[in-house]
């Protein structure tokens, strides 16, 4: 009987819908993600590895994609009214660490920018103005509070680079432009969380989005 429940333990498992199709064990947090997910804001959530922080944005990318289709017998599924489902763009920084230098950072984040962003609508012309310029116009035609953005790892590129300075410097302004034009375009973000190992000081690469919401730790209690 052990060897049952143990088959249906999620170790190791950082996808939500991956998970409840699997009918593996899930201790029941949705309470606390409604207390986020009702709310139209930004947070940050710094906590050490194995927290399933993976999990929680997982979780979060079901709820705004697909609504309640995969919360039959939780708690939010007598909680959460919305109706709507919403655009969802997810990027795991942690897959584009600046190991061989910044050229192959900035294309490689420039490629998942324009492969995540296409999977919704964006066209990248590659003969125009610069990608970001192009983005920023993509957003702003946006429907208002249309588009979920989650960020896992946010922290991965600048961690992976601390023993170069110059390198470290050139990751942090190139991620900065990237949070600057989310800022610019607020209007068409719903919500927003980013999660992160290391706490970086907010002017050295979140000081355009300035209104983070530090994320209430309770959801892992």
């Amino acid at each position: 009987m052990a060897s049952n429940v143990l088959l249906n333990l999620s170790l190791g498992t950082s996808s939500f819908r991956g998970l409840r199709k699997a009918n593996q064990i899930y201790v029941d947090k949705t309470r606390l993600i409604f207390d986020l997910a009702s709310q139209r804001r930004k947070y940050l959530l710094v906590r050490p590895r194995r927290f399933g922080k993976s999990l929680l944005i997982s979780t979060f990318e079901t709820l705004f994609k697909n609504g309640l289709e995969d919360f039959c017998g939780l708690k939010i599924e007598k909680l959460w009214k919305e109706e709507r489902t919403y655009s969802v763009v997810k990027f795991d920084f942690s897959e584009i660490k600046p190991l061989f230098g910044f050229n192959k950072f900035e294309k490689d984040l420039k490629d998942r920018l324009i492969d995540n962003f296409s999977s919704l609508g964006f066209l990248y012309e590659p003969n125009s103005t610069s990608l970001f310029s192009q983005l920023s116009k993509w957003l702003g035609d946006q429907a208002a509070n249309s588009l979920v953005v989650l960020i896992d790892e946010y922290d991965a590129p600048l961690t992976s680079s601390l023993n170069d300075r110059i390198l470290f410097n050139e990751v942090r302004g190139l991620l900065s432009e990237f949070y600057a034009l989310l800022k610019a375009n607020d209007e068409a973000i719903r919500f927003l969380f980013i999660t992160g190992i290391t706490k970086f000081n907010k002017t050295s690469i979140f000081s355009e989005l300035n209104n983070l919401v530090p994320c209430n730790n309770n959801i892992f209690a």
